[in-house]
């Protein structure tokens, strides 16, 4: 049986019909969700990975001055860091779905005008712009995942799954920068990256659910927004520019004691206000902060890792962009399989044993690196090196963004992802800041005894590569002594999953019912609702497709789940 359909009292369709095609085009793409968020991040960590490679032609084009060089990569990443917190919590307030799709469309519009530049300030300008729709797309990436999928070994299959994406961008940025520098040009990585952000933003669209509007209209703690983004800015800035100006450099020093202040008067304030940004009760959770530590480690390891690698290639084996871009491809091609196992395999480990494994395997990838010299073979270290730590990435990096999102409540999803890549996004520049100290103080920075370039680099290399056998110990015995054991599944959810995943279910379902059933004069909610009494009485109901003809249902499974619970 056909539906009738509504007409309004002019004798007019109503504009119901379009909007219940849209509904079941989401309802349809709904299980691309995953997909469509998880390549988001895909794309965001491969445009910051080529970046990182392209340097050098980007500088020589533009002709950044020495001091300005910098900038190519800090640019971005502080104005990223700085706003996560932000950005994170707004997405709580005003929608994760809003401020996703808003995100998007700003990184891509800036990486598209980043891809034009012609001078550095506009290079640089560009940049910054677009770390800003990065720093809305990722925590509410997050939070959308932890939201839509119920907490169990649902939850942590998608999380596994979006993690492995993130980590097969940061190799696959390094071989797609090196084709397209040898090919086509640095600019055809911001080129390609808005396109396909700008796909994505379609697809969003059409996969992402919609909310009802809430009762209240959001409060927004404005005086802690603004000093824990200038604050944490604050942090990044001094991390990232410290090695350049010097840690006790007139330029850096008086940025990080206001940047303190500032993190200070923040907490103090989140501690008073009633609307807090970042509601100190997260913290309370021992395995979210221990979380939010060892992603700090982690990140600081992985960059250094990638990094010196890198270093390795073109400095000590003399390698062009596109042989060093091949010499990663072992790692970026094993990620896709031991990630993809890994997503159906985490949901039933315990994740403690797993993270402390994936730390030492990466010791491991670290020692081997420090053996290598301009004589030694490719596939004598340097392959097997990076087999082996693409299993400590998976064992160590994806549970550890497991256990920072899974036991934080629905509403604070965003932030909690926010917080988890702030820890992220500050352990990158301290990782490379720190080791290229290391590097510097070993190799000289100046002066006839200094060392240039070449295979000699490699003094300075192989310190580095153990302070990173040393970070990942550090990371190995924090997972020990402080990260509690326990598995991803909850207690309650083994003998409830399926009730639960169904309720899940239903609450989307009358998440749909409320959009349509919203306030008047919201263009995506102002919906003649005498369809629903319509579709009933015609015996319209025989399918469940619909979210308004399954209604009946679903509040029978509501009653019989609250009844199963009680």
């Amino acid at each position: 049986m056909t539906n009738v359909p509504v007409v309004s009292p002019l004798g007019t369709p109503t504009e119901h019909d379009n909007l219940k095609g849209v509904d079941r085009l989401r309802q349809k793409f709904r299980p691309a969700l995953l997909y469509v968020v998880s390549l988001v991040e895909f794309i965001n960590i491969v445009n910051g990975s080529s970046v990182a490679v392209a340097i050098l032609p980007i500088a020589q084009d533009l002709k950044f001055s020495v001091t300005e060089v910098l900038w190519i990569i800090n640019a971005y990443t502080i104005t990223f860091a700085g706003l996560l917190l932000f950005s994170g919590r707004l997405g709580d307030l005003i929608g994760h779905r809003r401020m996703f799709m808003f995100g998007l469309f700003w990184f891509a519009l800036w990486a598209l005008v980043v891809s034009f530049s012609t001078f550095p300030i506009m290079f640089i300008l560009s940049r910054a712009l677009q770390g800003m729709g990065a720093a809305s797309t990722i925590p509410t990436a997050m939070a959308l995942i932890a939201t839509n999928y119920p907490a169990g070994p649902e939850r942590t299959k998608a999380l596994s799954i979006y993690g492995a994406f993130g980590g097969l961008g940061a190799v696959t940025g390094l071989l797609l920068a090196g084709g397209l520098i040898a090919s086509l040009g640095w600019q055809w990585i911001f080129r390609i990256s808005a396109i396909a952000a700008f796909v994505l933003l379609v697809l969003s669209y059409f996969t992402i659910p919609l909310t009802p509007p809430k009762d209240e209209k959001p409060k927004v703690d404005f005086l802690g927004a603004i000093t824990a983004t200038l604050g944490v800015t604050g942090i990044v800035y001094y991390i990232a520019t410290g090695v350049d100006y010097g840690w006790g450099s007139a330029k850096t020093i008086p940025i990080f004691v206001v940047a303190l202040v500032l993190i200070g008067s923040f907490v103090l304030i989140e501690s008073r206000v009633q609307t807090p940004l970042m509601p100190l009760r997260v913290w309370k959770v021992k395995s979210f902060t221990t979380s939010v530590v060892l992603a700090f480690v982690s990140m600081a390891k992985s960059q250094g890792s990638i990094y010196y690698a890198n270093m390795v290639f073109q400095e000590v084996y003399q390698w062009n962009a596109l042989q060093t871009a091949l010499g990663f491809l072992v790692h970026a091609l094993l990620a896709i399989v031991v990630f993809g196992a890994l997503g159906r395999i985490l949901p039933r480990m315990p994740l403690k044993p797993l993270i402390m494994a994936g730390f030492l395997l990466r010791c491991v990838t670290a020692l081997m690196f420090s053996f290598v010299t301009e004589h030694t073979s490719y596939f004598a270290l340097p392959f097997p090196a990076f087999i082996i730590h693409i299993f400590g990435i998976g064992l160590s990096h994806l549970p550890i963004q497991i256990t920072a999102v899974r036991d934080a409540e629905n509403e604070d999803q965003g932030l909690v992802g926010a917080l988890y890549n702030t820890g992220l996004q500050l352990g990158a520049p301290f990782g490379i800041a720190i080791l290229n100290v290391i590097v510097i103080s070993t190799n000289g920075n100046a002066g006839a005894d200094s060392v240039r370039g070449g295979p000699a680099l490699m003094k300075g290399f192989r310190n580095a590569f153990y302070a990173m056998v040393a970070m990942g110990l550090f990371g190995f015995f924090l997972a020990l002594v402080i990260l509690p054991w326990d598995k991803p599944v909850r207690p309650a959810m083994k003998k409830n999953y399926k009730e639960e995943a169904e309720l899940a279910e239903l609450e989307r379902g009358l998440n749909e019912l409320g959009r349509i059933n919203g306030a008047p004069g919201d263009g995506e909610k102002d919906v003649v609702l005498g369809v629903e009494e319509s579709a009933v009485a015609t015996g319209a109901c025989e399918s469940d497709a619909s979210t308004i003809c399954s209604i009946d249902k679903l509040g029978k499974l509501r009653i019989d789940f609250e009844q199963h619970i009680i």
